[in-house]
């Protein structure tokens, strides 16, 4: 099983058989890829001056952002994962990899133009502190694309790097957003009933055959686009995930955690 894993890892390291791996297994990008990845790449525009992923895990978003950045840097604490995603992407010239901490971002004051941060937030213990490090390291007006869970979801928090929460509710989301100093322009939801039912199946699969599962697991998430468009954009069928851009504010107002 350790030779197969770290075959895995080696293969991962190429760009080209990554997105093969992808167009075959059915996983987590997989299923975001439906009705949640458009409004990520609509929230970042084409011109992103300079750039960060915060928590870039598998890195799915790092060459649409250099192709529209004047510089891109790629930031996540596991080190071994960002290797990978280094290695697949060595021949972009503009994006460099740093492993750090969310809490204490290696960026000085108001350097960044874009961040992008996606499904790190319920992830981190001290949420508003970590949106009070990006607020720090955006320039004037910079924007911030974030996308969260909604409940109910995943809690793992036992684990060092598991969800410390289910998720935010929409509201809930916004003003944590505005408290910390953004102003929420646009949002969207994702991921609804089928890609929820997706998962599922998912998660099925590898628990009976120790398998990744095929991709024909995850197109039952297509059938997403077939559901009332008024209460897709409403968020009134079990979206799994908002997708929000907010804009840094000159100020920001400072709310105790404790």
């Amino acid at each position: 099983m350790t030779e197969n894993v770290g075959f895995s890892k080696r293969i991962a390291r190429h760009y080209w058989i990554w997105r093969l791996y992808h167009l075959v297994v059915a996983d987590a990008v997989a299923i975001q890829r439906p009705t949640k990845y458009g409004f990520v790449r609509d929230f970042l525009g084409d011109d992103l001056g300079n750039a960060v992923d915060l928590g870039c895990g598998p890195g799915v978003f790092v060459r649409h952002m250099s192709a529209r950045a004047r510089y891109l840097t790629a930031v996540d604490i596991d080190r071994e994962s960002l290797k990978r995603v280094e290695s697949r992407n060595r021949d972009l010239n503009n994006v460099r990899f740093i492993s750090a901490s969310i809490d204490n971002l290696p960026f000085v004051n108001e350097s960044v133009d874009t961040a992008l941060f996606l499904e790190v937030l319920e992830h981190l213990r001290d949420d508003r502190a970590a949106l009070g490090e990006i607020w720090r390291v955006l320039s004037p007006d910079g924007r911030l694309v974030i996308s969260v869970p909604v409940p109910p979801g995943e809690l793992n928090e036992d684990q060092a790097w598991g969800h410390k929460r289910e998720g935010y509710e929409f509201p809930e989301i916004v003003g944590l957003l505005e408290s910390s100093g953004f102003a929420v322009r646009e949002h969207a939801f994702a991921e609804f009933r089928f890609s929820r039912q997706a998962a599922q199946m998912i998660r099925w699969w590898r628990k009976k055959t120790h398998l990744p599962a095929p991709i024909f697991c995850s197109w039952i998430a297509y059938l997403d686009h077939l559901l009332n468009s008024g209460k897709v954009r409403s968020g009134r069928h079990c979206p799994a995930t908002v997708v929000l851009l907010a804009q840094k504010k000159e100020s920001r107002t400072l709310h105790s955690t404790g």
